[in-house]
């Protein structure tokens, strides 16, 4: 199976990794992929984090594209700007297009 984010490709840390510091939001090259079974999540190895010679171990629901990552950022500039009235109204239609994309999978599947 191909791996969600190829070898070489930047992602960002959607989570802080106490362990080494990391905070959510930062950049890092994937170096290597692990593929798991259907009951797993793949893993991947990182490096590039201002830290030399370290290379840290992460799930795959713990990085996101860059492209990802930079496209919910403007979106949550815009919901910042948002009245209270237009988020609820907002929150019903993000709920609807995830009951869609839920639909959606499970025909693909």
């Amino acid at each position: 199976m191909k791996p969600k984010f190829p070898l070489f490709s930047e992602v960002v840390l959607l989570q802080d990794i106490p362990a080494y510091k990391l905070k959510r939001g930062s950049v890092a090259t994937v170096v290597e992929h692990y593929p798991m079974t259907e009951l797993q999540q793949d893993g991947y190895s990182l490096e590039g984090f201002n830290i030399p010679n370290v290379t840290v171990e992460v799930a795959e629901s713990q990085i996101i594209s860059v492209e990802q990552w930079q496209k919910e950022m403007e979106i949550l500039e815009k919901l910042h700007r948002l009245s209270v009235v237009k988020l609820v109204h907002l929150e019903s239609y993000i709920e609807k297009l995830l009951s869609e994309e839920s639909s959606d999978l499970q025909k693909v599947s």
